[in-house]
């Protein structure tokens, strides 16, 4: 797969503090899990993040492992299929990274501080770091449970700054979804799209200021300006 262009507005990499990056689909390959056939795992994932905006615009919340085991359970009815719903669940704790990532995290982790910033509840993403041995990569995990919304909503993004305590400027995020990309670039943080699939850009929110193939290409970066 081609790489995406590189934007003209990236600056040296020495000038950030923090990384953040999302969990799910970004570091965690989702729709790679085999608890049922393909179209099953997209149906769930689609759906799972539906769940997420209707409650934020409906002005409830509920956890995002909740609507995880209600996205589980309307794929496997869409589509037919008898599966065990809490050893899905479990399944979820244990996704496997995308193949770069360990190595990249590791190139990056010597240059600045890393975080998570994610939809998921904290007990989950906490188990979802340490059965993938990534944990101590990063310095802070933050969750859309502390302001009890989920993302795009700028209230998540705004948390991350608060939690880093990083300038805006000095701060950078990292995501695969597109709408998680245009929401934090509409928030004002500075963002680099993981763009694996080769997707269009969102034509809602805001830009990327990098759009990357994979995560290899930001490590890179970071080790050569180090």
């Amino acid at each position: 797969m081609p790489t995406a262009p590189r934007s003209s507005r990236w600056r040296p990499v020495p000038e950030f503090d923090a990384v953040a990056f999302d969990a799910y689909g970004t570091l965690f390959d989702v729709t790679g899990e085999n608890w049922a056939p393909r179209e099953v795992v997209v149906t769930m994932r689609a759906k799972q993040l539906q769940y997420s905006w209707m409650v934020s615009l409906m002005g409830g919340y509920s956890s995002f492992r909740d609507l995880t085991r209600a996205a589980v359970e309307h794929a496997l009815e869409a589509h037919g299929h008898q599966v065990n719903v809490d050893a899905v669940m479990e399944s979820m704790l244990h996704i496997r990274p995308y193949p770069e990532v360990p190595a990249a995290l590791e190139r990056m982790a010597g240059s600045a501080r890393l975080a998570i910033l994610s939809n998921g509840d904290p007990p989950s993403l906490e188990a979802l770091l340490e059965n993938a041995g990534l944990r101590d990569r990063f310095t802070w995990v933050v969750s859309a449970e502390e302001v009890r919304v989920f993302k795009p909503a700028p209230a998540v993004y705004q948390r991350l700054l608060a939690r880093t305590e990083a300038p805006r400027e000095r701060l950078l995020f990292v995501s695969s979804n597109g709408f998680d990309v245009a929401g934090a670039a509409a928030a004002g943080l500075r963002v680099a799209w993981v763009n694996r699939t080769g997707a269009a850009a969102e034509r809602v929110g805001g830009r990327p200021e990098l759009p990357l193939g994979d995560l290899t290409e930001l490590a890179a970066r970071f080790a050569a300006q180090a």
